[in-house]
């Protein structure tokens, strides 16, 4: 698990630490960096995965496009050399660095004084336990795309710049698996008896839209997602629905809801913007179970505009479903250079906030007390 991550001269952070448990909360005004902590550590993977981290940064596809040079280094940086630092358990230290000198206008960015790193297939963010949720997430498709190798043996949910778009063959695939069951047992759904991905999916999903279900259906080389309504009383559901007549929040949802339940412990996953489309109920339903999720092992990084995933997590810690020492949360602004700066907020045990920062999901009560004449 990372337990520290370092940035210097990358975008708009110049010398930025973060202290990251196994849930870490980004959250912050736009464009404050929030994004580009999240990109240092897709740049790596997605460098690692095309085999070329040994010699240096690829900066675009397929999980995030920096741009150039000239894009990835920060404006005030005193040296053309950009650095990425993972602390992880046991105090081991991964150090990466670039060198932009010269190379302003380049989409690779050479290593700088290759050294000898413990090995990288430790670590989630280079293996299979790695999932990315972005938030431009495929929705109200009628056919998902099959891969058979990213799915079956990579078990990835997404390829292309964390859109989820292989959600439906995931499900497909492991839904009902007897060999693939939820591992962890403490997010199970209350009342739910099946271990089967697929049944837990579904009735965690009834939070955000209730009575809904869903099942996949193979078609040559697609996948489609047809969803249903069960009814009180002698009514009878509404069947087989096709996914673009259903609310965005129900297949918005549906890559962050696989990816949790899915989850093995010593996971990492990135999620952007969970909140997406969904209504507060939804949202703070979402955001226990990111919690329980991350209580159980799974290492959780999620970029969040939402101060109902925001006060999820906070009803978490009061309700001990998380210990409030694994849980991180940043907060970012600009300084008047247009740097990043980053305050990590303290929470108490019974989930108050102990040192506010204007700015830190506030908006509620400020137009509270305009409409009061406060």
């Amino acid at each position: 698990m990372i337990t520290k991550l370092k940035i210097t001269n990358f975008k708009s952070h110049k010398n930025t630490e973060l202290n990251t448990g196994n849930l870490t909360v980004l959250t912050g005004f736009n464009s404050s960096g929030k994004s580009s902590i999240l990109q240092s550590l897709l740049l790596l993977r997605q460098s690692f995965k095309k085999g070329r981290l040994d010699s240096g940064l690829d900066l675009n596809v397929p999980l995030c496009d920096v741009g150039n040079g000239n894009d990835a280094l920060c404006r005030s940086a005193e040296k053309e050399i950009i650095g990425f630092s993972l602390e992880v358990d046991f105090n081991v230290q991964y150090v990466f660095n670039f060198n932009v000198n010269d190379k302003y206008e380049d989409t690779f960015l050479p290593r700088e004084k290759t050294m000898d790193l413990p090995s990288l297939q430790q670590l989630a963010i280079f293996s299979n336990n790695f999932q990315y949720i972005s938030s431009a997430r495929w929705a109200n498709l009628n056919l998902y795309p099959m891969d058979t190798y990213a799915v079956e043996t990579e078990k990835q949910i997404s390829l292309n710049y964390g859109q989820g778009e292989l959600v439906a063959h995931f499900l497909n695939y492991y839904g009902e698996h007897r060999d693939f069951e939820v591992k962890l047992e403490k997010i199970l759904y209350p009342g739910t008896s099946s271990l089967k991905l697929l049944d837990q999916v579904v009735a965690w999903e009834r939070e955000i839209s209730p009575r809904v279900g869903l099942k996949t259906i193979k078609k040559i080389d697609k996948i489609s997602i047809e969803y249903e309504y069960r009814s009180t009383g002698n009514a009878r559901p509404i069947q087989n629905i096709q996914s673009k007549n259903v609310g965005f929040g129900i297949s918005y949802s549906l890559p962050v809801v696989v990816a949790l339940l899915s989850a093995e412990p010593g996971t990492l996953l990135l999620i952007e913007n969970p909140e997406a489309h969904l209504h507060p109920s939804g949202q703070s339903k979402l955001a226990e179970l990111i919690a329980l999720a991350a209580q159980n092992g799974v290492q959780i990084i999620i970029e969040t505009h939402s101060d109902h995933i925001f006060n999820g997590v906070r009803k978490a810690i009061a309700s001990k479903k998380i210990d409030k020492k694994n849980v991180k949360i940043h907060y970012f602004e600009l300084d008047s250079t247009n740097r990043s700066i980053g305050t990590e907020i303290q929470i108490s045990d019974n989930g108050r906030i102990l040192d506010h920062k204007k700015g830190l999901f506030d908006q509620f009560d400020d137009d509270l007390d305009e409409l009061l004449g406060l």
